[in-house]
């Protein structure tokens, strides 16, 4: 997912961060290897990721990632009754470390028995390695197709991530042009408080491009292609395929006894993501899923719903911006005519304000164009080939 937010610090948060930034590049990365020294150790404002972690049922918590300068994916932490299940993994291993140390804090001592990866993507993914490097024994659970594409795309994804020369991967931050375009920012500015933000995004994004640099990804110890049940004394974990929507391997994490469901990105709050997705099939996908028995919906990004009101309204809009682009690629309409002929106001299931993917206007036009954009050239796959593309930005 796409996220180009940043958190906002005081001054003093601000300052303190830029002395400790050399010292947080090491320090950080060695402590990566020792999840208990998190426990102990002052995380600097160069930090890797924060966390706000809310209890939502018995035995189930909710971290909440904060903004950084690239988007972290939320976590669902399942307390069993002598391990832990956490469902997907950020986007790189010191902020799965900084959350790891969150959780034994603020939730619990025992170790994390089992990941479940919801599907590939960098932001859910990248940080696997920390879990495994705590020392229990651990299971990482994903789907086949998850599997086979975070082995084929992770890596060069990357690459062009941190590539100056290249465009980047669609659906991922370019980190490198983005690293450029900060340090000239910060060069014309004067007050040292609008400079401030700029520092300290780039000492982020450069902390993150140190780490990655040697990435290799860790990848799923064991797959399945429709379900996979955990049973504990507490409760059980379904976790299931549904169909092809967001990506060709989207799992949910269902829980019967607690009512709920942990949506990666299949379903989140805000505009769907189309880098990787099959829009015809997606509502169908969706439709399936709102057959659980749930009452909340733990989304990869965003808050915790309660309601099936927002997911709904996002389906139709799926459905209804499929059907718009495919008859025009049918009568042979480029981009740049269909973001002329769609717009939000065209939309009947924009209209009906079940979903609300943005705040304003301007921000929700811009969105149905970006939309269309990306969901262009993958509108009418209907079927998985066992690989997908690098999908550069043009």
């Amino acid at each position: 997912m796409d996220k180009d937010t940043m958190a906002s610090y005081s001054r003093r948060d601000f300052l303190t961060g830029l002395c400790t930034t050399v010292l947080a590049h090491s320090e950080i990365l060695r402590l990566a290897d020792e999840p208990e020294s998190w426990a102990q150790t002052q995380i600097p404002s160069v930090s890797p990721g924060q966390f706000e972690i809310q209890r939502v049922a018995a035995d189930v918590y909710f971290a909440l990632a904060q903004p950084w300068a690239l988007a972290n994916s939320n976590t669902a932490i399942f307390v069993n009754s002598s391990d832990v299940l956490v469902v997907d993994a950020q986007s790189h291993p010191a902020a799965a470390t900084a959350l790891i140390a969150q959780i034994r804090k603020e939730v619990t001592s025992k170790p994390v028995r089992w990941l479940v990866n919801t599907h590939f993507h960098w932001d859910h993914t990248q940080g696997n390695s920390a879990y495994v490097s705590g020392g229990s024994k651990l299971d990482i659970v994903a789907s086949q197709a998850t599997n086979l594409l975070m082995s084929q795309l992770l890596v060069p994804r990357l690459r062009a991530a941190l590539d100056p020369s290249s465009p980047g991967p669609r659906g991922s931050q370019q980190v490198a042009r983005q690293l450029e375009e900060l340090r000239q920012r910060a060069a014309k500015v004067n007050s040292e408080a609008e400079k401030a933000p700029i520092v300290e995004r780039i000492a982020q994004l450069e902390f993150f491009a140190d780490e990655m640099k040697d990435f290799k990804p860790t990848l799923p110890t064991i797959t399945f292609e429709k379900s996979y049940v955990i049973r504990d004394k507490h409760h059980d974990l379904h976790l299931e395929f549904h169909g092809l929507g967001h990506t060709a391997g989207d799992v949910v994490v269902f829980c019967p006894q607690k009512r709920l469901v942990v949506t990666g990105d299949v379903y989140h709050p805000g505009w769907p993501g189309f880098t990787d997705s099959y829009p015809q099939l997606w509502p169908k996908t969706i439709d399936s899923i709102a057959n659980l028995q749930f009452d909340l919906i733990l989304p990869g990004h965003g808050r915790v719903q309660h309601s099936g009101r927002d997911m709904a309204g996002q389906r139709n809009y799926i459905e209804e911006l499929a059907e718009r682009v495919i008859t025009g690629r049918k009568t042979g309409q480029s981009v740049a005519d269909l973001q002329r002929t769609i717009t939000a106001s065209s939309l009947k299931s924009l209209g009906s304000r079940a979903f609300m993917p943005a705040a304003t206007t301007e921000d929700i036009e811009r969105g149905v164009k970006e939309n269309i954009d990306s969901m262009y050239d993958r509108v009418e796959r209907v079927s998985f080939s066992g690989s997908e593309p690098l999908r550069l930005r043009q």
